[in-house]
């Protein structure tokens, strides 16, 4: 693709100390193409990029705020982008993820977009992330079977591949992938769905999971039935981990039982759909590609941080005791193959833990709350 790239920006509708919502264009082979560009108010070069696509039907615009990732992104110090598919046949927007009868060059679009941001914002080249809703899920599928040179992890929310995808999909890396899906959703159907018009044949979830288990060689799985904090969402969230992959590259699925067509933890409700409140999408989201560059699960060394929480006695023995400076909402212990070993919700300061299960070695301790997630080492004796 000989694509002229021209960013221009303009300050849009919102700023927020020193964050700025941006809205920015591309011009690729002739077509402008739009974005809107979130950057947080600690912007400096070098941060990690997020690609969060849209629905079919939707914009940008509504992406923004009906993920509410822009608040994670304050939160946690990455840059997100939320680009504009353009009109199919039926005069309706959407992403060309090998949806018949379109010819709309929606890759050529997405890596014009990476590289755009690469070179006006200083993104760190090598974690640069892709998300979507729905299409949007598609979407991020089709660009981890066709541009492993520039995704280091995707995640799709009530997203898909449909068969055209996973026939064809042939990745030259592993690549971690991230799927939250309904069991109730009549759109993207949890169990698949033939002869789906234009979309062709849709993948059920798992037969998807399972491609990506095995493309990644994953050797270790774990599921979780998670705590139900919303009773009045009437759903529930199970949580299928797979670890153990070709570079540490894993493959999670978050299963939301009885859950709609919807992006889990949004405040705009979807009229007669379920919209579970146990999880965020956003931040499960981040959470999982902030364990990986592009060339697979990052070290130690790479994801330890300034904190401003202490362990004591770190190594432990039996316990240990964490005090912050901060009210922490819960804690998460990983191994170095990236798996959770333990998740507890915590609401305190000052809380203890004990060793339990724990083999003896290192693991990573990451805890959430105000001040947003924050990691440190953690060695078990």
């Amino acid at each position: 693709m000989n694509a002229r790239i021209l960013l221009v920006t303009l300050i849009s509708f919102a700023t927020f100390a020193q964050s700025q919502t941006i809205d920015g264009t591309i011009n690729v082979d002739g077509q402008q193409r739009s974005h809107k560009l979130y950057l947080p108010s600690n912007f400096t070069p070098n941060m990690p990029l997020v690609l969060n696509l849209h629905g079919y039907t939707s914009n940008a615009f509504q992406q923004v705020f009906y993920s509410g990732m822009t608040n994670v992104a304050e939160e946690n110090d990455f840059v997100v982008v939320f680009p504009n598919g353009t009109t199919d046949q039926y005069g309706v927007t959407f992403w060309n993820s090998e949806i018949a009868g379109e010819d709309v060059d929606d890759l050529g679009y997405l890596i014009a977009l990476i590289d755009s941001m690469i070179v006006n914002y200083q993104v760190d080249a090598d974690r640069v992330y892709m998300c979507g809703m729905s299409n949007g899920g598609f979407m991020s599928y089709y660009s981890a079977c066709e541009m492993t040179d520039k995704i280091a992890a995707i995640a799709s929310v009530t997203g898909t591949m449909n068969n055209v995808i996973y026939d064809n999909c042939n990745p030259t890396r592993s690549i971690p992938v991230l799927e939250i899906h309904g069991t109730q959703d009549s759109t993207v159907p949890y169990l698949g769905l033939e002869n789906s018009g234009s979309f062709q044949t849709m993948m059920a979830t798992e037969d998807v999971v399972d491609f990506w288990v095995n493309h990644n060689n994953c050797t270790e799985s774990q599921i979780v039935e998670m705590e139900d904090l919303s009773i009045t969402d009437f759903s529930t969230v199970t949580h299928f981990s797979y670890t153990g992959g070709d570079n540490g590259a894993s493959v999670e699925l978050y299963r939301v039982n009885e859950g709609g067509h919807t992006w889990p933890g949004s405040i705009i409700p979807l009229p007669g759909v379920v919209t579970n409140h146990d999880i965020n999408a956003s931040e499960v989201i981040w959470d999982f590609f902030n364990q990986y560059d592009i060339d697979g699960l990052l070290g130690v060394e790479d994801i330890l941080q300034e904190t401003n929480f202490s362990i004591s006695p770190n190594p432990m023995n039996t316990s240990a005791v964490v005090n912050s400076l901060f009210t922490i909402d819960e804690y998460i212990i990983y191994d170095l193959q990236g798996k959770v070993v333990r998740k507890e919700l915590v609401n305190d300061s000052q809380f203890k833990i004990q060793i339990g299960i724990l083999q003896a070695g290192l693991y990573i301790l990451e805890v959430s709350g105000e001040n947003g997630n924050l990691k440190q080492q953690l060695v078990v004796q």
